[in-house]
């Protein structure tokens, strides 16, 4: 992957989210290597905060814009996954579509950071481990982790148990729950991965 085709491509996926007045938030890969620990990705990944029409107006948008794309199948894939995913060349960029309170107030907590010439948004290390620890794959667990170990010494665990608690009671399902603690040991260094 050559880092300046991906470069110009986060650029423009970025620029074209900021021309149309799009609030996002950077999560995934990128995120994690501003916040985290270093590592490669070959994507983008963004919450956005749209309405429905919105979301289907950004796609056309996209469109027009020059990413390569078909109207009806990100149509079909937001209304059936609340994402839309964008691509132009060799890469993408997932839009997430938001649905939680949770991820207004991580918008709400953001830290911009200069990348790819493009002032950029993104979570706080707590925001981001709360984001790892709900999609819960390995790798996500993995980046949560990373992002403890770098974090370690500032972390607010009050505020990851007091966000994570009422969405685990509201999807009636505590495997977050168990997630972050184990994400906690881990990061420390008191538990083997």
């Amino acid at each position: 992957m050559a880092a300046s085709e991906f470069d110009a491509f986060c650029r423009f996926a970025f620029v074209f989210l900021q021309g149309r007045g799009t609030r996002y938030l950077v999560v995934g890969g990128l995120a994690v290597v501003v916040v985290g620990e270093p590592r490669t990705t070959a994507d983008a990944d963004v919450i956005v905060f749209v309405s429905q029409t919105e979301a289907e107006l950004l796609i056309a948008q996209a469109a027009e814009a020059g990413f390569e794309l078909r109207e009806d199948v990100e149509r079909r894939r937001l209304e059936e996954t609340g994402t839309m995913r964008f691509r132009k060349g060799r890469y993408q960029i997932d839009l997430i579509t938001a649905s939680l309170p949770f991820e207004e107030e991580a918008y709400r907590r953001a830290a911009f950071h200069q990348l790819f010439g493009v002032l950029l948004p993104f979570p706080t290390p707590e925001d981001l481990i709360l984001f790892k620890i709900l999609a819960g794959r390995d790798k996500d667990i993995l980046d949560a982790t990373g992002i403890v170990r770098r974090h370690i010494e500032r972390l607010d665990t009050k505020y990851l148990e007091k966000t994570l608690q009422p969405l685990c009671e509201l999807a009636e399902n505590m495997a977050p729950w168990k997630r972050l603690q184990e994400v906690l040991l881990r990061g420390r260094g008191l538990e083997k991965t």
